[in-house]
């Protein structure tokens, strides 16, 4: 599957061409009364398909024996090819997200009530701070314990840790989707620090890491300064005010 990985990435579905008149397609001909449902089905199938990748490297932990004697019995008479399946598992993670990044930052959200607005970016910011995060955490320990982790496929957590940093990180940068709140930054921070000390890391996986924390400092740091003008209006409202009435009469 790691052969296969460069030519899957750059396959004819994932050119920028393709992926433009997908985006066009989804401003054109979703309506407002699909624009929830739309977005809360994406969800739920990545999140699926999150949730076996994930079930896959239970399986194979399993077969390792890190996992407890009961998961190891599951394992042999219910899935023995599940190890083998995590690179596929990984890469099917990757391209679903490349497919639901375009198609959640094209919904048409203008076209819907702010209420209904308000529904969708709940449903998104859920996601992120769910199983989004989840998966993108898990690279995490991969990046750490590297190869002496066996039953672990580094490689397959490292590409579905990458696809969800960029999901989160093109859904952040979204105009439609820019409201979202940053969960959990320190985690992020301490992920990229380990990243950094790791020569074996996927290059897309550390940019991914290097965006997304630059983005969460950048958003940070406009916070603190729209609030330090704010309050410097404020004060010198007020001392503007208190001067009107120390001035004699």
């Amino acid at each position: 599957m790691q052969a296969s990985y460069d030519g899957l990435v750059a396959s004819p579905a994932l050119t920028m061409n393709h992926l433009n008149k997908l985006s066009m397609a989804v401003r054109i001909f979703i309506t407002p009364g699909q624009t929830l449902d739309t977005a809360r089905q994406v969800l739920a199938v990545l999140r699926e398909i999150w949730e076996r990748f994930r079930d896959m490297e239970k399986a194979a932990a399993a077969d390792h024996g890190r996992g407890t004697r009961k998961r190891r019995r599951i394992s042999e008479t219910s899935s023995s090819g599940g190890k083998g399946d995590t690179g596929a598992g990984a890469v099917t993670f990757m391209l679903a997200a490349r497919i639901a990044t375009v198609v959640l930052t094209s919904l048409p959200l203008h076209t819907i009530t702010e209420a209904e607005q308000a529904q969708v970016k709940t449903a998104v910011a859920e996601s992120l701070a769910g199983f989004v995060r989840e998966a993108i955490l898990a690279g995490t320990s991969a990046i750490i314990s590297g190869s002496s982790d066996r039953g672990r496929d580094a490689w397959a957590t490292q590409v579905v840790a990458a696809a969800a940093l960029r999901l989160r990180y093109m859904l952040q940068m979204s105009a439609g989707h820019a409201r979202y709140g940053l969960y959990d930054q320190n985690d992020l921070d301490e992920l990229a620090a380990s990243a950094l000390k790791v020569d074996d890391c996927l290059p897309e996986y550390n940019v991914e890491i290097v965006s997304l924390t630059y983005s969460g400092h950048s958003q940070r740091t406009h916070r603190i300064q729209s609030s330090v003008t704010s309050c410097t209006t404020n004060i010198v409202g007020a001392s503007s005010s208190s001067k009107s009435f120390l001035t004699p009469f």
